[in-house]
């Protein structure tokens, strides 16, 4: 398997290509007739010798197509009948002869062995002249070895072919910004937006010139479009996120830079209707382009072609644990939970330190449950994968669900090691120390956290519970209970913050007030269905109703007190 293979679940394959760069000629005005291409004999004696190259780096089924095509190559090369041929026959040769190179060359694309490729589809030009697929997979060549000037003359080439199409002119336009020249891009995007309106990858080039041009307005105009029509390309967002810096709005620009995905590499890029290079991304029977494949079915929500196509990857590659890893969690995204866990048993039986199988193992035996496997499965992750951030709060969580609570909180504080704003790390750890009796730290920590996370409700609700309802006479405060609480009950019509108020309320000995909003709350969890929830609350209003203030700020069977999802079992069973 190649390097990219050792990409876990959350990339994104390139079937339609990803952005990236370009489009067409600077002027943007009729593109100029094709120049004269060499034809018959002539054509022939130019052509260059393609051999295969070194097929050892590629897998066994790859190397079985190329040498299949290489031969179909050969049987087309003309023999000793090709002298005495009339015009029409030779033709058909010579096009029997260009698709020949040009299947070769796509196949040879596709495991990348550029160079050859590139002669394939210089001697298919050669042949078929007016055939617009050579210069644009040459151009596509040329752009992958950084060989922007010659890309753009391939470009040109198959533009004065096909003047409209879309992926050719986007391209162009995305190669000329490459190579720092966005006013030469602007028309061509521009053409290609007139013929192909509300295209996601022409708006984010267009606003990628317009920000290299310090037109920042326009670009913010331009990229949130194509944010619009592209939600999930976390990719736009990072130079709009400079578009927004550059008219001042720091605010904005964090925003969007915190999306991003790391940088203006990375992140989920903007995909390009562009079925020339779909053939080549799917001309391979190889276990990476079905991992590929997987990968962008199950970027577009489809899991079951994401299931059959990591099942082919499986059928290739039936010993690579992380093949297997993935069909299993395209397998759980269709509900077939049984069939996942053993995609991930057969993994972990083939390679056993792989940290994401077990934690994938932790997360269905937690939802079917089964705490303990759970707990031995997230432990398994964190000691393979001490950085995997995702394990310790899971593991935590369980931790804290079944009552060990002491483990739970060194589970929290490595989270909080790897990712400092954790706002469930924070959380979970001052849940924990309320189970454990300890306010004093607890409200310590949801001090720090709702400094971190101003926005956060979660933060100072509970913060206004222990106030309102400790135990501890040095932590309750029936005013400060009131001050952060009572905005939420302005802005937040929920039953917990109704709740919460009361508590407060009636801290503060106003217990007709505390009634009231005791009621209100129960009536809120009553409309919402939970009824047994309600039924709870009634303990909290007797008390109320004899003048007598709370002091459990959460029940043991609250929510807040059972981390992760439901259980659901025979999740598992076969």
């Amino acid at each position: 398997m190649t390097a990219a293979a050792g990409r876990l679940w959350g990339g994104v394959a390139t079937i339609c290509l990803l952005f990236g760069g370009g489009d067409g000629p600077a002027g943007g005005g009729p593109f100029v007739a094709a120049s004269v291409a060499p034809q018959g004999d002539e054509a022939e004696a130019a052509l260059l010798p393609v051999e295969l190259p070194d097929l050892s780096r590629v897998h066994g089924s790859v190397q079985e197509q190329l040498r299949a095509a290489h031969a179909l190559l050969a049987a087309a090369e003309p023999g000793d009948a090709a002298a005495t041929s009339d015009a029409t026959s030779d033709a058909a040769r010579r096009g029997a002869r260009s698709e020949a190179y040009g299947h070769l060359g796509r196949l040879l694309m596709a495991s990348e062995y550029l160079d050859e490729a590139a002669r394939c589809f210089r001697n298919a030009q050669q042949l078929a002249p007016d055939d617009f697929r050579w210069p644009y997979y040459l151009g596509h060549l040329a752009r992958s070895k950084g060989q922007l000037t010659s890309a753009v003359e391939h470009f040109e080439r198959a533009l004065r072919l096909r003047p409209g199409d879309l992926a050719a002119l986007t391209w162009l336009g995305t190669v000329h910004i490459d190579d720092g020249r966005p006013e030469a891009a602007v028309p061509v995007l521009a053409r290609a937006r007139s013929l192909h309106p509300d295209t996601a990858a022409v708006l984010f080039q267009l606003g990628r010139a317009a920000v290299a041009r310090r037109d920042y307005a326009g670009a913010v105009e331009l990229l949130e479009d194509a944010l619009r029509l592209s939600p999930a390309a976390t990719a736009i967002r990072y130079p709009l996120a400079l578009a927004y810096r550059g008219l001042g709005d720091l605010e904005q620009a964090q925003l969007h830079l915190e999306q991003t995905g790391g940088g203006a590499a990375d992140g989920v890029v903007v995909a390009l209707p562009d079925p020339l290079m779909a053939e080549v991304n799917t001309a391979l029977r190889s276990p990476q382009v079905y991992w590929d494949l997987g990968l962008y079915a199950g970027a577009n929500g489809d899991w079951p072609e994401a299931v059959r196509q990591f099942r082919n990857a499986v059928e290739l590659a039936p010993g690579d644990p992380t093949m297997r890893l993935n069909l299993g969690l395209a397998l759980n995204r269709t509900g077939d939970a049984r069939a996942a866990m053993d995609q991930f048993e057969e993994a972990v039986r083939l390679d056993s330190g792989l940290a994401r199988t077990h934690f994938a193992m932790g997360t269905l035996f937690e939802r079917s449950g089964r705490y303990q496997e759970a707990i031995d499965r997230y432990t398994a992750a964190v000691t393979h994968d001490s950085s995997l951030g995702e394990a310790h709060l899971r593991l935590a969580d369980v931790l804290r669900r079944t009552g060990r609570l002491d483990a739970s909180l060194a589970s929290y504080d490595r989270v909080l090691d790897l990712e400092p704003r954790s706002r469930e790390a924070w959380f979970g750890m001052a849940m924990a120390l309320v189970r454990l009796m300890r306010h004093a730290e607890a409200l310590e920590r949801l001090r720090a956290a709702a400094d971190l996370h101003p926005d956060e409700i979660a933060f100072p609700l509970a913060a206004a519970r222990l106030h309102a309802a400790s135990p501890d006479p040095g932590v309750r405060d029936g005013q400060e209970a009131l001050r952060l609480v009572q905005p939420l009950a302005e802005q937040h019509d929920t039953t917990a913050v109704a709740e919460t108020l009361a508590m407060a309320l009636a801290e503060l000995g106003r217990y007709e007030e505390a009634v009231a909003w005791q009621r209100r709350a129960m009536a809120g969890a009553a409309a919402a269905g939970r009824g047994d929830v309600a039924q709870r609350m009634a303990a909290n209003l007797a008390l109320y109703r004899r003048s007598t203030p709370c002091r459990t700020p959460w029940r043991d069977d609250d929510p807040e007190h059972r981390p992760g999802p439901p259980a659901e079992p025979g999740l598992l069973d076969r």
